[in-house]
């Protein structure tokens, strides 16, 4: 069914009986996952959603989660770490020396789970890995980079048949973060898209790196500990390396699992600065 999701469309679905507002919205539902499994982008971009009176910008579908605490500035809406909203003030607004109350009364404190940050720059990174079997890329601490890239490979596993998504960091502690964090976006998806996507099992697997399995699509994120032994074994439909310039063994990993997806799978690797592998691959002064 071809339809546009409205404000009007969802303001009278809420007047229904609830065995008809469930049907109406499963048909919802189920439309909104074919336009988001074949758009990245459609899914990411909140402000392709209908609007809603809590979501005036339009509904997210992918939300974060981010435990340190992170301030919006109700005069120029910017989001501000907590140690600095004094600096913000002063330099931004010419408030010299504001008192604790002051930065009480300007800033309010966001919620941990949070929609996810749609830059500018997010759409030329989600194009360049959508078309590339190899993507590299170096990143600073502000760029949500991490999430960007584990929402993609959610989004795979999530809105498509058999596929094998692996993850993996420098150890299982953080190959685990990186699984938790992809289950943090299928927990925290709307309702009627969930219902459409299929229950998930999360768990820490055999690896204690973390295990996230879409029933109806039967397609798993697994998160291994780094080294090329862990991963020889498969042929995944993707991997993901993150921080690889501290991982000593990624290059070895990537030999080891080329040939397996030479025929259509996909290496994705992020990192910030470190000399190693990456930075080499970065700058295309490898043979591999």
């Amino acid at each position: 069914m071809d339809f546009t999701l409205t404000a009007d469309l969802l303001s009278a679905v809420t007047r229904l009986p609830k065995s008809q507002r469930d049907k109406v919205m499963g048909v919802i539902g189920e439309a909104e996952f074919q336009k988001c499994s074949e758009d990245p982008v459609y899914w990411l971009d909140s402000s392709q959603h209908v609007a809603t009176r809590k979501w005036p910008g339009g509904m997210p579908y992918v939300f974060t989660k981010d435990p340190h605490k992170i301030y919006n500035c109700a005069l120029c809406t910017m989001e501000v770490n907590e140690e600095k909203r004094g600096d913000h003030l002063e330099l931004l607004h010419g408030e010299e020396h504001p008192s604790l109350h002051r930065m009480r009364e300007v800033f309010t404190l966001l919620p941990a789970i949070r929609p996810f940050p749609m830059f500018e720059f997010i759409k030329p990174i989600v194009s360049s890995w959508l078309t590339s079997q190899y993507f590299a890329m170096e990143k600073s601490r502000d760029m949500s980079a991490t999430w960007t890239l584990i929402a993609l490979h959610t989004w795979d596993a999530m809105f498509h048949n058999g596929r094998q998504e692996i993850l993996q960091s420098e150890d299982a502690f953080k190959t685990l973060e990186l699984v938790q964090r992809a289950n943090v976006i299928y927990e925290n998806t709307p309702q009627f898209l969930r219902v459409a996507i299929g229950p998930a099992n999360y768990s820490k697997g055999t690896t204690k790196s973390g295990e996230l399995y879409f029933t109806k699509q039967q397609s798993e994120i697994l998160g291994l500990p780094q080294g090329a032994d862990q991963i020889r074994q498969f042929h995944p439909s993707s991997i993901f390396a993150d921080e690889a310039a501290f991982q000593q063994e990624a290059g070895a990993t990537f030999a080891a699992i080329k040939p397996a997806i030479m025929s259509g799978g996909r290496y994705s690797a992020i990192s910030s600065a470190n000399r190693s592998w990456f930075e080499r691959v970065c700058r295309d002064l490898t043979d591999d």
